[in-house]
């Protein structure tokens, strides 16, 4: 998983994660990610992992890093979150 994100993030948006653009980096902030390159990721993420963004998801800055991003992806592939109600 951490390959596939770290990969579309830095062919989408043509950038590299190094010692000087870590993975904590604000992709905003540092002009990397626009509102529509944000849709894109989401898109891209909710394809690629088979889930769908809640609007409040979307809106509430849980995509801001490669970090940020792969923890979110984790949460939302854990069987916590996918599993049906008994």
């Amino acid at each position: 998983m951490n390959d596939i994100i770290r990969d579309y993030i830095e062919q989408q948006f043509l950038i590299e994660f190094d010692e000087s653009f870590p993975e904590d980096s604000d992709l905003f902030k540092e002009g990397v990610i626009d509102s529509f390159g944000y849709v894109q990721l989401c898109r891209f993420l909710e394809k690629e992992f088979n889930f769908r963004f809640q609007e409040n998801e979307m809106t509430g800055n849980v995509l801001t890093s490669l970090s940020r991003i792969r923890e979110f992806v984790r949460q939302k592939n854990s069987p916590a979150v996918t599993a049906p109600a008994p």
